[in-house]
């Protein structure tokens, strides 16, 4: 709830102007933006301070503490922030969200600890899933904005190391027979639109989850960052089998179960094509640089212009959905594209600078539109505060 959001009811006339003043009071709505980023920066320094002063204080006594004290303190430690994140959480919920980040923190070095103690030899993918089942749920059960930034990274990490390798019984490859490494190239795509589809609809969700929602805009950014990287190093066609293909034909599938309430089903599925077909088209790419059906002067090209063609799409599918992050993603797509472009022709000055013509109409054209799409953005913004506000 915010400050503005208190206004608007007022302005509708549904509280008077002392339960306006009460509420603002109860809820400390008056403090502004930039007090609240520094009591952020503040919690997080002194969290920081305090974890790098026991680590130091360890390090200096470490050899002449006995291992069972070396875990209890440790034990202690994490059970301590999190008991002090519960007296915090309704109090000042910034710190109490900075103490729980630290809860997890002690988490991993409980783990680590317990490994050194001991002297175990387990793999690194048990550590690693050991610590992804001790963080994953918390967000989903507490809010944790700092949290939430480790479970996110750890996901990825832990794919990885699941399915390469077979140091360990989790891995795929022991429970998953013609498990190849090069599935790894279609399994992180997915969980890019897993993550990306999750956090659109958390972005029209309560407040608690509406926090988390800008996963969306990073996840989809990631995924057209790498999809642009690997669309001019496109994977060989002999690795498209079975499992390759079921693996893709998922990622249309959940997207589609995952559509948000507020977003239309035209533009959802637009996102949701280009998200999908980035493997598909690598691919095909593949198959027609084998096959020598295109000269070799024009097969860069081919990339360039599929992924030009996702960048035009995104944008307008942001501009159906009202949706700035992804107008903002497909803009700069294009620019991946221009730049992936003259990389590509700068060796014959007569064929370069014929595409670069092409090219710079292109961008011209795209421009206009781009801006016709801006004020088409803003007038449809403007006309759902008002409908919005009188709720």
């Amino acid at each position: 709830m915010k400050r503005s959001d208190i206004d608007k009811i007022l302005a509708a006339r549904l509280i008077s102007p002392a339960q306006r003043d009460a509420i603002v009071e109860h809820f400390n709505l008056n403090e502004g933006k930039g007090m609240r980023w520094l009591l952020i920066c503040l919690s997080i320094l002194a969290a920081g301070l305090i974890v790098a002063g026991v680590v130091m204080l360890v390090s200096a006594n470490w050899y002449t503490i006995p291992a069972l004290v070396k875990m209890l303190v440790a034990m202690l430690l994490m059970a301590g922030f999190w008991l002090a994140w519960a007296k915090q959480r309704e109090v000042h919920p910034i710190t109490a969200e900075v103490l729980g980040f630290c809860g997890g923190g002690m988490w991993l070095a409980c783990i680590a600890l317990y490994g050194q103690i001991f002297q175990l030899q387990n793999p690194f993918v048990e550590g690693c899933t050991l610590f992804f089942a001790g963080i994953v749920f918390i967000p989903f059960i507490c809010r944790q904005r700092f949290l939430i930034w480790a479970v996110v990274l750890v996901s990825f990490v832990e794919l990885v190391v699941l399915g390469h390798g077979r140091a360990s019984y989790l891995q795929f490859e022991n429970w998953i027979p013609g498990w190849r490494d090069d599935y790894m190239y279609n399994a992180l795509p997915l969980l890019v639109a897993v993550w990306w589809a999750v956090a659109e609809r958390w972005n029209t969700a309560s407040e608690r989850w509406n926090s988390y929602k800008w996963i969306a805009p990073a996840m989809l950014l990631v995924g057209m960052s790498v999809a642009q990287a690997m669309m001019y190093d496109n994977l060989p066609p002999e690795s498209l089998d079975v499992t390759s293909c079921v693996i893709m034909a998922v990622v249309p599938v959940v997207l589609f179960a995952l559509k948000p309430r507020d977003v239309a089903w035209m533009p959802w599925c637009g996102v949701s094509a280009i998200l999908s077909l980035v493997q598909p088209c690598l691919f095909l790419m593949g198959l027609v640089e084998q096959s020598d059906v295109i000269g070799y002067r024009f097969e860069p090209f081919v990339g360039i212009l599929i992924y030009f063609l996702m960048a035009l799409l995104m944008m307008f599918c942001g501009v159906r959905a009202l949706r700035m992050s992804w107008i903002n993603v497909g803009t700069l797509m294009v620019v991946y594209t221009a730049i992936a472009l003259v990389a590509d022709v700068l060796d014959s000055y007569t064929f370069s600078g014929l595409v670069l013509v092409v090219a710079g109409l292109l961008l011209l054209g795209l421009g206009l539109l781009l801006e016709k799409s801006r004020r088409r953005l803003i007038r449809a913004v403007k006309n759902i505060q008002p409908s919005s506000s009188q709720v």
